[in-house]
């Protein structure tokens, strides 16, 4: 049996049916209450790390997808040992690209302590290291439907996105064989596209013109705070992440399509999927 943390997040959501079509038998965590959101065949556990019984929560699983919310180094070390003695074979932890590049921001580092963990704790590992998210690009809802605009930092660099599924693609096949044990995998998109390029494709998908506004950083920043809510110190650690990653986020590594045999999936496919996501209300 295979149980995977973080089973309504943006790589579990896709992770869990994969895993389920491929034959396996999943048990799927999440600490919220959004069960339904949970492919019906696998077996779900609600409960929150830092209070549940981890060896009752692992006892009968031979594979972990360890990820847990916040990226907690200790979280993950914990489940990692608890996955050991309840007699797991092996261990596929979510990363990364930022690990590989030596980053050192906070989430970078708490990744960098887990992948040790879990390479420390005795079951066979896998390491999979995935860079930005296509879905990610949520992010511009609100003023896509607001103003039917996309606002970027001045110098916003090109980014080889890569789709979740093609993530957990490679994770079910780590978690379903044996030919990985011990591998460490960079995965991202097969093309890196400028933000200019990305709302490109995603005007294309919604069928209509999409406002790209460059803004200085300090524009940026008022918006993040007044947007979402921020504290100052998050929004200074998002552009401190950014700067440190925008001489590597076009970075192409070919590991998706020589795994699985086929091209990643494009940007394109992504903004066609959830082109209904990004509707205008036009206030005129």
């Amino acid at each position: 049996m295979i149980f995977v943390l973080g089973a309504t997040g943006k790589v579990g959501r896709a992770l869990v049916p994969a895993l389920l079509d491929a034959g396996a038998a999943v048990r799927a965590l999440t600490r919220d209450a959004g069960l339904g959101r949970i492919d019906p065949r696998a077996e779900v556990v609600q409960a929150d790390l830092d209070t549940a019984d981890l060896p009752a929560l692992l006892d009968g699983a031979d594979r972990v997808f360890v990820l847990t919310q916040g990226h907690s180094a200790g979280r993950e070390q914990a489940v990692a040992q608890a996955a050991a003695r309840a007699g797991a074979t092996h261990l596929v932890k979510l990363s990364t690209t930022g690990v590989h590049f030596g980053q050192t921001d906070p989430i970078t580092r708490a990744h960098a302590e887990a992948e040790q963990a879990v390479r420390e704790a005795g079951p066979a590992w896998t390491i999979l290291r995935p860079g930005a998210f296509m879905d990610n690009r949520f992010a511009w809802r609100q003023t896509i439907r607001d103003e039917n605009a996309v606002y970027v930092p001045e110098g916003d660099p090109a980014s080889a996105l890569v789709h979740v599924r093609d993530i957990a693609a490679v994770a079910t096949l780590a978690l379903t064989t044996s030919e990985h044990e011990g591998a460490t995998y960079e995965l991202t998109g097969g093309e890196a596209l400028t933000t200019e390029q990305q709302v490109a494709a995603l005007a294309d998908a919604v069928g209509r013109p999409v406002k790209y506004v460059e803004e200085p950083e300090s524009a940026a920043r008022e918006r993040m705070m007044r947007m979402y809510g921020w504290p100052a110190e998050a929004v200074d650690g998002f552009f401190a992440l950014k700067r440190e990653s925008a001489a590597r986020e076009h970075v192409v590594f070919d590991t998706v399509e020589r795994l699985l045999g086929r091209p990643p999936l494009t940007f394109a496919d992504w903004a066609r999927e959830n082109a209904a996501a990004f509707p205008y209300h036009y206030r005129g």
